[in-house]
């Protein structure tokens, strides 16, 4: 991996962005679902106002996309944070009209954070260690998610020992996640990036970008669409079917976040023994949507947690080098666009399937699952056929770059 001291000291601080944002993150994942179940959220309500965040992150992508390639990623990931803040405050409330509103501005922020960090990670490092880039910070971040959903502990714990009420404390730990983003600001102003003056000159146009990229971005729109419906709602899942708490919820997504966040590390390797990036990754994930069925044909709590468990970090382990793989398609000088526009077919198509997932979760809790398990199927079928050609050319192993200390150990 790159050397160069400047490389180095830009790697430390996107990692350390990366961990600090994943531990707001993970906290609000662990807590928000019981939260709006104890105010008395149903399915449905809970599925429309995640669909309002779906969407406005869909629709803000682009933006976040273009503004990248325009006036740099990290100003981008700031105005992000920003917003982060505000919509959780606003969540914080438990009034529906807010609730609604912190949801979407979250949604606009998560687009426009996702689209430029992707852009961002692009334009940091050498497109020959991509792979190990990507998957480096997103270990941190994952890292991070970990932390902050054994924290949904504690709530519960509080409560419990100090008779105070659960929501309220609920609602004080959503204030608080929403404060972390608030302090990173400064942090993702100082990251340097390559080339953000000559990109600021060029064009805005999906011209150039390679015929294989849209193909990819079909790909995303089922995949995007069967984890909105039933991934994304899987909290109030859990929630409905098991009764269980922030603490059930913080372990099982704290743990599963965890052995990620390791497993991630290895991931460049494995792709540089075995094939290639694709190759691992389909392979990675594929055997993930079993375990989706399996989820539904038991009614015990631990089981199908444990499932959950697996199936999530087979799923979502491998992104990391998938989407190196992706921005190693296009061109630098639109990597901004390009992450919005992948980003963009994924989100849209998302909004309405969380909404289409609550709704199902209210007529029979299984079908999502169910229907998730037969569109992954597709999907990644799909995905095989298009890059055949690479999947099955023998590569020989390529030799470990060196990686730097970041902060992160590979051990």
């Amino acid at each position: 991996m790159d050397q160069d001291p400047m490389y180095r000291a830009t790697m430390k601080k996107v990692i350390i962005l990366g961990l600090l944002l994943g531990v707001s993150q993970g906290l609000i994942w662990s807590i928000l679902a019981p939260y709006l179940r104890l105010l008395g959220y149903s399915g449905t309500q809970y599925g429309l106002v995640g669909s309002t965040a779906v969407l406005s992150g869909g629709l803000f992508t682009l933006v976040g996309g273009i503004l990248s390639d325009k006036i740099g990623a990290r100003k981008v990931v700031a105005i992000g944070l920003l917003v982060l803040s505000l919509g959780l405050y606003l969540i914080s409330s438990g009034d529906m009209i807010l609730v609604a509103v912190g949801f979407f501005l979250s949604g606009i922020a998560n687009g426009f954070i996702f689209t430029s960090e992707q852009a961002l990670l692009a334009r940091i490092g050498k497109d020959e260690v991509l792979h190990y880039t990507f998957s480096y910070v997103m270990a941190a971040s994952t890292l991070g998610g970990a932390m902050g959903s054994f924290i949904g502990w504690v709530p519960v714990y509080i409560s419990k020992t100090q008779g105070i009420e659960l929501a309220e404390l609920y609602r004080l730990s959503i204030i608080f996640a929403g404060v972390i983003p608030l302090l990173l600001v400064p942090l993702a102003l100082s990251i340097k990036e390559r080339g953000v003056k000559e990109q600021g000159k060029t064009k805005i146009s999906i011209r150039g970008l390679p015929r294989r990229f849209y193909y990819i971005a079909i790909v995303n729109i089922l995949i995007g669409f069967g984890a909105a419906m039933s991934i994304h709602n899987i909290d109030y899942y859990f929630v409905s079917k098991y009764g269980v708490t922030s603490q059930e919820l913080g372990s099982v997504l704290g743990l599963q976040q965890l052995v990620m966040a390791y497993l991630m590390l290895h991931m460049p390797r494995l792709a540089d023994k075995y094939g290639g990036v694709l190759r691992v990754y389909l392979i990675v994930s594929a055997s993930s949507i079993p375990l989706l069925i399996g989820m539904t044909l038991t009614n015990n709590f631990i089981i199908a947690a444990g499932l959950y468990l697996v199936r999530s970090i087979l799923m979502n382990v491998a992104n990391p080098i998938f989407n190196a793989f992706v921005m190693k398609l296009v061109p630098d000088e639109k990597r901004g666009l390009a992450s919005a526009f992948l980003s963009l077919s994924w989100t849209i198509p998302a909004g309405g399937g969380r909404a289409v997932g609550g709704y199902l979760l209210d007529i029979n809790l299984e079908l999502p699952l169910r229907l998730t398990a037969l569109l992954y199927t597709i999907a990644l079928t799909t995905l095989a056929y298009i890059f055949r050609d690479e999947l099955y050319v023998s590569k020989p192993a390529q030799k470990q770059p060196k990686v730097p200390s970041t902060g992160i150990t590979d051990t």
